[in-house]
């Protein structure tokens, strides 16, 4: 009488272990990979942004610096972290600035103020944020003078929208042949937990200061 063979249907539990051991090790390779990809990719996120929005506020402060007639560092919650900027009076259509002869010079004449500074949505001048704001004003009753310009400032169909996140932005004014303002602003953003920043520095010279 031949003997019967029966099929082992099931493992082991060494075979099992065995298995169990490969599997752990293949897993946590794979997480390892998926972190430090995902880690990458969050620095790398954080740094565009931080880039983009410093990059945009140097952008459009130095429009406004090289074009005024004299500016003014101020403080509000931080040294010197707001500026008011002088603009030359528009004399002609098309919005040109139109110098007149002051003596033996080309002077431009004193039109509107504007300010810039951080603050949340609401644009107050009284609220700290991290949004740029720029503010018509005068210097009767200020700061309570000071209104937001919502249409510069905030996103709207077709315009550039909000320059966000900035954490830090402070003024210097200096002055040789001409008057000059450093802009110092940082972005922060969040990696493994913790914040990290990035800072860029312009100095703007007012091209139409007398």
């Amino acid at each position: 009488m031949k003997p019967r063979w029966h099929a082992n249907k099931g493992f082991t539990l060494v075979e099992l272990l065995v298995a169990s051991t490969v599997m752990t090790i293949v897993l946590t390779s794979v997480c390892g990979v998926y972190f430090t990809v995902a880690r990458g990719w969050e620095r790398q996120q954080g740094e565009a942004d931080a880039l983009g929005a410093t990059s945009r506020a140097c952008a459009r402060l130095n429009d406004y610096i090289s074009q005024a007639v004299s500016a003014t560092v101020l403080t509000r919650f931080r040294a010197n972290d707001t500026l008011a900027v002088n603009l030359p009076a528009d004399t002609a259509n098309g919005g040109i600035y139109v110098p007149t002869w002051n003596g033996s010079t080309f002077t431009c004449r004193s039109g509107n103020w504007i300010v810039f500074y951080l603050s949340d949505t609401s644009g107050s001048y009284s609220r700290q944020g991290d949004i740029l704001w720029a503010a018509t004003m005068s210097w009767t009753n200020f700061p309570s003078s000071v209104v937001p310009g919502q249409s510069w400032s905030l996103e709207r169909a077709g315009g550039p929208g909000r320059i966000t996140p900035l954490s830090t932005l402070q003024f210097q004014l200096t002055s040789d042949t001409k008057p000059k303002v450093t802009v110092a602003v940082s972005s922060s953003y969040k990696l493994n937990g913790t914040y990290k920043s990035l800072s860029l520095t312009t100095a703007v010279c007012l091209r139409n200061a007398p």
